[in-house]
């Protein structure tokens, strides 16, 4: 599946999911001063109408209409196996939890912003590391006409 490329080179967009607009709005303010584009969504239905493929998902474990791991398993299925998905949460986790989410990373509430910018800028990064490894193969595979 491709990914979405923005007119400066590949995708950055973070989408958060998340039930609280004073999060939503931190979140905006961090990424975007971080020059990475943001989508928020406050319910499952919202992320999963969510047009463009996100490099990354940000996502409250706890939603009005799903559970994280239920929302992570719909985003999976939509996107790829592959996107990576931060979970943060007020909640104590079990592992199954966060094995059933198949989720990048975790973080607890509260957290430190540079925390999640640091989360968020990796697995972005490390998206598109993965992007050009597969979409520029190396001269010596190409074939000589």
């Amino acid at each position: 599946m491709a990914r979405e490329r923005g007119p400066d080179g590949p995708n950055r967009a973070v989408l958060v999911v998340d039930d609280d607009g004073e999060i939503c709005h931190m979140y905006t303010s961090i990424f975007e001063a971080a020059g990475l584009p943001v989508r928020c969504a406050m319910t499952r239905a919202e992320a999963l109408a969510s047009s463009g493929q996100p490099a990354c998902v940000v996502l409250d474990w706890e939603l009005p209409d799903a559970s994280g791991w239920e929302v992570a398993q719909d985003l999976h299925r939509r996107w790829g196996s592959a996107l990576p998905i931060i979970l943060v949460t007020g909640a104590s986790l079990r592992a199954e939890d966060l094995a059933a989410a198949a989720a990048t990373r975790w973080l607890s509430k509260p957290f430190d912003p540079a925390e999640i910018l640091q989360a968020v800028q990796e697995a972005v990064d490390h998206g598109q590391e993965r992007h050009r490894s597969v979409s520029a193969p190396p001269a010596s595979l190409m074939p000589v006409n």
